[in-house]
């Protein structure tokens, strides 16, 4: 465990002994942070990836406000799905906002919604310019499941044989929103809403101004340009099996209150089952924008 003293707070992080991230402890974030305690979360969350918060206690403008001092949030424009109409928080929940009942398990929005979230992905990899970082923050949820798993590209990338990685550095990937909706047999959406989220190219290894590196995969990863549609699939799924092996996860089973803050270039995430139908589940989700595109290996 590593102490380190500020003005206002005195703040532990301790790194997990296998895998990616770290426990923060020592900060309430429902305060605002002087520049000495925000500029130890940035670098720990610089080092280890992923930040877990405990016992949190969090309006939604305070969430907002933490997340805004990462950088500008992205909109989510569906007003169903924005808690308390704020359109840079995303509920992240089987239940219904207007009823406060849980969602029928067949109501096509929410299955879509948990089928997409049940598999590896990356949010926004279908944009131009990914996001940055997302934060989740847990109000209710279930006795039992609906854990979320966590897997460090980074880590992934490193333990690769260096002929392997130097033959990926050249490979570009197309990620599509509609792919995972092929994947999970459901139908495509109307042609206006693929059109403001059209297919985007991504290095498949990026490389971060700290120059460390990491492979940009998940369930939006489409293809490969110069590789035929099953060719690319079987690449992108032997390498996101080497992306997940247990030393490069981490499982974490929520508390109400628990936030977490991870690397949204480098850290692919799934959620994990539980009892849609009798089990409540509701998380407010913020996600950091982009600046700038990925860069690829020079």
């Amino acid at each position: 465990m590593k102490l380190v003293k500020t003005v206002s707070s005195t703040i532990s992080i301790s790194p997990r002994r296998n895998g990616i991230g770290a426990e923060i402890s020592g900060v309430d974030l429902s305060q605002p942070l002087d520049d000495d305690a925000f500029s130890i979360i940035s670098n720990g969350f610089q080092q280890h990836r992923l930040l877990v918060f405990r016992g949190q206690n969090l309006s939604v403008k305070q969430q907002v406000a933490f997340s805004e001092r990462f950088g500008k949030l992205e909109d989510f424009p569906d007003p169903k799905d924005q808690a308390d109409g704020y359109k840079t928080v995303l509920r992240v929940s089987n239940i219904d906002r207007a009823t406060g009942k849980i969602k029928p398990v067949n109501d096509p929005g929410h299955k879509s919604f948990t089928l997409g979230t049940s598999s590896w992905h990356i949010d926004s990899s279908f944009r131009t310019v990914p996001s940055l970082a997302s934060m989740l923050y847990a109000i209710e949820m279930p006795e039992e499941g609906g854990d979320t798993m966590f897997a460090d590209t980074t880590a992934a990338y490193d333990a690769l044989p260096e002929n392997r990685r130097a033959a990926l550095h050249q490979l570009m990937v197309v990620h599509d929103f509609e792919e995972t909706r092929r994947r999970h047999k459901l139908p495509p959406r109307p042609p206006e809403v693929q059109a403001a989220t059209p297919p985007a190219r991504h290095p498949l290894v990026t490389e971060r101004e700290n120059g460390r590196r990491a492979l940009f995969l998940g369930s939006h990863a489409a293809g490969i340009d110069g590789m035929n549609y099953e060719e690319a699939r079987a690449f992108l799924d032997d390498l996101e099996v080497e992306a997940t092996k247990p030393e490069f996860t981490y499982r974490h089973q929520w508390s109400s209150g628990d936030l977490l803050l991870f690397d949204n270039i480098c850290v692919m995430h799934q959620a994990m089952p539980y009892d849609l139908a009798n089990s409540r589940r509701l998380l407010h989700r913020t996600t950091v924008a982009g600046d700038k595109p990925l860069a690829s290996v020079e």
